[in-house]
Order: C-alpha cells, then structure tokens, then sequence
C-alpha cells in the first residue's frame, strides 16, 4: 500500500524510553540483546520483534473473540473480503482465491454462512450464469459489532501514545509496507521463521 497522505514525518520525541523491570517489555529486550549478541542489527530486531509480539498478542484476541461469536476464522475471511469489495459483491471463485482455499471448500463454507444468514447468493445481473456472494443484514450486522469492539481493544493499545505519536506510527509502518510491495519477495529456510512467522517470537 503506498502512502497517500500523513504527517511530514515522525517527531523528535524527547520521551525516553519506557522502563522494563519484568514482563513483556523485559522480555522483548531480553530477547533483541540474544539477537544481537548473535550478529544481528539492534534498531531492526528491536522494531521487527516489538511488531511481532504485538501482532500476535492482537491476533490471539482476536482469535478469541470470533471464537466467542461462533465464527470462524475462514467465516470472518469470507465477510471482511465482502466488506472491501467493489459494490460489496464477490464471485465464489473470487473469495477462494482470495481466502486460498480450494473452490469446493468455499462451497461447502459459504453453504454453512447461508444457513446461518450471514451472506445470500444470487444471480449476476449482468451474467445470469454467474453467481454473487454478498452480505445479509444479519451478517452486516455481525461484520459492525466485531469492527467496534475491536477498536475498543486496538483504542486501549495506544492509550499509552499521543494523537501524534499515533500517526507518526502509522506513518512509518505504511512507509514499511510501502516498500514491502517495491522489495523482492522474502525467502528463507529456516524452519523457526516458517513456524512462527519470523525470527522474532
């Protein structure tokens, strides 16, 4: 994704770094002095390892919370690639590729969401051999109430931030992103990093 609009730039915090007696902080630096005790870089393990735990301290809650809704992960797949969707119709197809699954297993998922009325078929208008998968009230509705309480949980992660400093995040992680998408992809053979989806853990 590039960058379209933002902040100049981050600011000259003069916010000293946060102590770290115990807990994940500790941890965290515990485990970037490892790293660069064994030849890596300080400021790009210190970064890379911090998004990481973050990530997947988000990810178990939000793994619980669809959980706690009955919804699965590959469910939620199908609703939130709606919800950004031109016009907010998907082909069959159109969400097995991009849920990376095969055909028949969107089938069977999608015939399960029907029965629960989260999301309807029906005919293309302008190719009536072609079906279109959206979502119903219901499922719009379930799509809004797990977006809000989500933010409520994202909102707390940053209360520790200034409305700056926010943005100055945002800024520098979609500058990342950005040149993710002009980098060759990532390959490696590591067996830790394909499991725990990079050296840091």
């Amino acid at each position: 994704m590039v960058q379209q609009s933002g902040p100049a730039g981050p600011s000259d915090d003069p916010t000293p770094a946060p102590e770290a007696r115990s807990g994940e902080l500790a941890d965290l630096r515990r485990q970037v002095a490892a790293y660069v005790a064994a030849g890596a870089d300080e400021s790009v393990q210190r970064v890379i390892s911090a998004v990481h735990r973050v990530s997947r301290r988000l990810n178990r809650w939000y793994d619980q919370q669809l959980a706690d809704l009955g919804v699965s992960g590959g469910e939620w797949t199908v609703l939130s690639e709606i919800a950004r969707a031109d016009g907010n119709w998907l082909t069959p197809t159109q969400l097995a590729t991009l849920a990376h699954v095969a055909p028949s297993s969107m089938t069977h998922r999608l015939d399960r969401m029907v029965e629960r009325d989260l999301v309807q078929r029906t005919p293309d208008p302008s190719n009536r051999t072609r079906i279109l998968v959206g979502m119903t009230e219901s499922g719009w509705a379930l799509y809004g109430s797990t977006i809000r309480e989500s933010d409520l949980v994202e909102s707390d992660l940053m209360r520790g931030l200034t409305a700056r400093q926010v943005d100055d995040l945002a800024y520098l992680l979609e500058k990342l992103l950005a040149g993710l998408d002009a980098s060759p992809p990532l390959t490696t053979s590591a067996p830790d990093r394909i499991a725990d989806g990079g050296v840091a853990g």
